[in-house]
Order: C-alpha cells, then sequence, then structure tokens
C-alpha cells in the first residue's frame, strides 16, 4: 500500500491540470469572497446600512462563497474536476495498463488514488476557505461584522466532508465509465440542470405538485444540504434536509458508487 500511495502522490503531482483546476477554485473562491466583503463594507458604510439581521451569518457565507445559503458550492465542482481527470487520463492515455503493471495489488492502487485525490480536495479547500475568510475579516473587521465564529468553523467541516464525498463520487463514477469526458459532462447536467428540471416539473405539473417535497431526495441537492445552514432544518428528513439525512442520501449514493468501482477495478480488463 506504501508503494501504490508513493506512486499516486507522485502522479498526480505531475498532472498540469491538477494544478490549474487548484489555482481557478482558490481564485475563484477567495476573488468571490472579497469583491463581495469589499460590497458590503461599502453597504455598511452608506447612508442606508444593512440591518443587524441582514448581516447574520456573514462567517459561514464567505467561507463557502454563499453555499451555507444554499447557492451551489462551484469550488467542490471544480475540485470534483481533479478526481475525475485522475481516473480520467489514465484511461484516456493507456496509462491504466502501466499503473497495474508496476503496482501488484490493484485494491491498493484503486485505493491510494482515491486517498490521494481526497487529501489534495481537502487541503485546497481547505486553504481556500481560510484565505477567503481573511480576504472578509480585511474589509469588514472594523465594522463590527464576525468573520471567525463558532458557527464558521462548524460550517467548514462540513464543507469539507461534502467536497470530499462529492470528489470521491466524481472520480468512482469516472472509474466505471471509464470515460472521462462523459463524467465531466454528468458532474455538471446532472446536478445543475437534470435535477433543477426535475424539481420544476414537479412544482408546475398540479398532478405533482402535491409530491413536490420528494425533490429533496435528489442526490444531489440533498449533497448541498451537507454545507446549507439556511433555511433550518428541523429533522433528519424533513423538508429542508437535516445534515444526517443529507449525508445518508449523498453519502450512500458515494458509497454505491465508489464499491461498485472497487470491484470493477478488479474484474474487469485494463
Amino acid at each position: 500500500m506504501t508503494s501504490a500511495l508513493r506512486y499516486e502522490w507522485m502522479r498526480i503531482r505531475t498532472i498540469r491540470s491538477t494544478y490549474w483546476l487548484s489555482i481557478i477554485a482558490v481564485v475563484f473562491g477567495v476573488g468571490l469572497s472579497f469583491l463581495v466583503a469589499m460590497g458590503v463594507h461599502f453597504s455598511i458604510n452608506s447612508p442606508h446600512p444593512p440591518t443587524a439581521s441582514d448581516l447574520r451569518g456573514m462567517g459561514p457565507a464567505f467561507a463557502t462563497q454563499f453555499a451555507a445559503f444554499g447557492v451551489p458550492y462551484f469550488v467542490a465542482y471544480i475540485l470534483a474536476m481533479v478526481s475525475v481527470l485522475a481516473w480520467g487520463h489514465e484511461y484516456r492515455h493507456g496509462m491504466i495498463r502501466a499503473t497495474m503493471t508496476a503496482l501488484n495489488s490493484r485494491t491498493a492502487a484503486w485505493s491510494a488514488k482515491l486517498v490521494m485525490t481526497g487529501v489534495w480536495v481537502l487541503a485546497v479547500t481547505a486553504v481556500t476557505m481560510l484565505l477567503s475568510l481573511l480576504a472578509a475579516w480585511l474589509w469588514l473587521h472594523g465594522d463590527g461584522v464576525a468573520i471567525f465564529t463558532h458557527g464558521t468553523w462548524r460550517v467548514a467541516g462540513r464543507t469539507l466532508v461534502y467536497v470530499l464525498i462529492f470528489c470521491w463520487l466524481a472520480g468512482a463514477f469516472t472509474a466505471l465509465v471509464r470515460n472521462q469526458t462523459a463524467a465531466l459532462v454528468l458532474l455538471f447536467l446532472w446536478p445543475l440542470a437534470v435535477e433543477t428540471v426535475i424539481s420544476v416539473v414537479f412544482e408546475l405539473v398540479p398532478a405533482l405538485r402535491d409530491n413536490q417535497d420528494v425533490t429533496r431526495f435528489l442526490p444531489f441537492g440533498a449533497g448541498a444540504r451537507i454545507v446549507a445552514i439556511y433555511p433550518k432544518s428541523h429533522g433528519t428528513f424533513d423538508n429542508p434536509l437535516g445534515l444526517v439525512g443529507a449525508l445518508v442520501i449523498f453519502g450512500g449514493l458515494t458509497l454505491i458508487a465508489v464499491a461498485a468501482s472497487l470491484v470493477l477495478f478488479r474484474k474487469r480488463d485494463a
């Protein structure tokens, strides 16, 4: 296993897309928080400043680029591509044969890829959140806006869990289909388009409107509730879902995909 981890660590560090995607994630996250914090600062010092309730939860908001309020956490989507390409490059360029030749255990090779992509995206996410909070603090520390709060760190921990699950799901699906293009398309198409369309259909079609609450069980929508703390949930599987319910649905789907990818990785030809 040690050899597999070293092999995968070297491999992930020699793919240029790993660095480009990581830089894009950091720049996007920090840049957005910086710009919004600047806007909030000028609003506070304007003739018509926002109320205290308007500024509630600013720490979690800036840490997650407002995913804590239900906005998609786009940093996770960017970093999930690291996981997709970690598997996809191997199959696209035929390097999976070299990997299987160099490592005598397919289980070790599969596990190492999962571990290293997870470590990488967690590190980049943590850096992005910390720099985002610092950017917000630079603008707002003199305006009485609390940034580094207990709630902020709690949401940051939930965000790390979400990003890790998302990354592993993206990687597992890529390993299943062995096609990075298909995986990249589905990574954005399903959560941002398909699930949205399904929710709209349930809202617009009168015969389905009474069952609209079932859309909360759509996997990526459920996954987003791991990060989102507003609106607040009052139960595990209530609408909106609680943290445990979101983990069960999104984590359960990921667990199934990961297990299936391992079984097929060990049985299929390269």
